[in-house]
């Protein structure tokens, strides 16, 4: 009999539990993750098919608003890359890309706001990070 109230009791408890993980691979509720990529690859990513027009920190999330040319927003995909190499000052700064993947060919203009978990562009040897972000003019520091 005990055996069976602990059988029923395991499987209560198993049933119970619920796991936090969304399976988005993000952290900190941001809707990505910025990636550090080769020099070459970030030399080649296109910035050119959007504008940004807002840009706002939120502890490890950078959130930008931008507008593309397009027919919605829900086939777009974008990521934030960084680059290993630095400028020869210190701190050292990291400069970013957004890259917006959109193969749409219709000319509305749409606007949309995504956020980026910046916790793998951090450099271990300090807390704060400038970053120049490509197509903004003002300089975000990025405090961990």
């Amino acid at each position: 009999m005990k055996k069976y109230i602990l059988i029923i009791f395991i499987g209560i408890l198993a049933l119970s539990c619920t796991s936090d993980d969304d399976n988005s691979g993000t952290l900190n509720n941001c809707d990505f993750i910025s990636k550090v990529i080769s020099q070459d690859d970030y030399n080649a990513i296109n910035t050119s098919n959007y504008v940004i027009s807002e840009v706002e920190l939120n502890d490890d999330c950078l959130k930008i608003t931008f507008s593309s040319n397009g027919c919605g927003t829900e086939s777009w995909q974008e990521n934030l890359f960084s680059t290993d190499s630095f400028y020869t000052v210190f701190p050292l700064q990291r400069t970013l890309k957004m890259e917006l993947i959109n193969e749409e060919l219709c000319q509305a203009v749409f606007q949309k706001t995504v956020s980026f978990d910046l916790t793998a562009i951090q450099i271990d040897t300090q807390n704060k990070l400038p970053l120049n972000i490509d197509g903004w003019s003002k300089q975000i520091i990025y405090e961990y």
